[in-house]
C-alpha cells in the first residue's frame, strides 16, 4: 500500500470532506464572517493593492486600478480603471469583492492571515480567491470547496 507523501495533509483534508459533508454552511462565504478586515495598505487603505475587483469578472485578468476612480467600502479604498467600473461595484460590492477579504485564501484554510498578490487569482462559483503564492492556486484547484469552508471556519473567528 502506497502511503501519502504527507500525511498529516492527508488527515486534514479528510476532516475538511467530514465537515463539508456534514453540513458547513458556504452561503456567504468570506464576506459576511468579518465586516471592515480588508487586505490594505495600512498608510493609504487601499484594498488589494488598487486592482480593479470588477476586471477579474469582465475581463478575465487582473488590472490595476487608478487612484483617481475609487470607492470607499467595508473600512477601505478600492481602486478602479474607470468610473463605470466605480459604479458596478458599488451597486453590488458583495458580488464583485474578494472573498476573505482579499486576503490569501490557503492561508487562511491553514489558519493564518496573509495578504494575497493580486496576480494569482480563482473564480469559484461567482466568487473571487486570492493568494499569496502560485501555489496557493495550484492547491485550491485541486479541492476548492474544501480550502474554502476550512478558510470561512477561520475567517468567522476574526469577527
Amino acid at each position: 500500500m502506497n502511503k501519502p507523501s504527507d500525511p498529516s495533509l492527508s488527515r486534514r483534508h479528510l476532516m475538511l470532506f467530514s465537515m463539508y459533508a456534514a453540513g458547513v454552511s458556504l452561503a456567504m462565504p468570506g464576506v459576511a464572517g468579518a465586516a471592515g478586515l480588508v487586505a490594505k495598505d495600512p498608510k493609504s487603505g487601499v484594498a488589494i493593492k488598487g486592482y480593479d475587483t470588477t476586471a477579474y469578472f469582465q475581463k478575465s485578468a487582473p488590472t490595476k486600478g487608478t487612484p483617481e476612480t475609487t470607492v470607499d467600502w467595508n473600512d477601505a479604498t478600492w481602486q478602479f480603471e474607470t468610473e463605470a467600473e466605480a459604479a458596478l461595484f458599488s451597486q453590488t460590492p458583495e458580488a464583485f469583492a474578494p472573498q476573505f477579504g482579499g486576503f490569501c485564501t490557503r492561508a487562511m484554510s491553514m489558519r493564518i492571515k496573509v495578504p494575497s498578490d493580486p496576480e494569482v487569482w480563482r473564480l469559484h462559483k461567482g466568487k473571487l480567491y486570492l493568494f499569496a503564492r502560485p501555489v496557493g492556486g495550484t492547491y485550491f484547484d485541486k479541492t476548492p470547496d474544501a480550502m474554502i469552508a476550512a478558510a470561512q471556519i477561520f475567517w468567522d473567528t476574526l469577527t
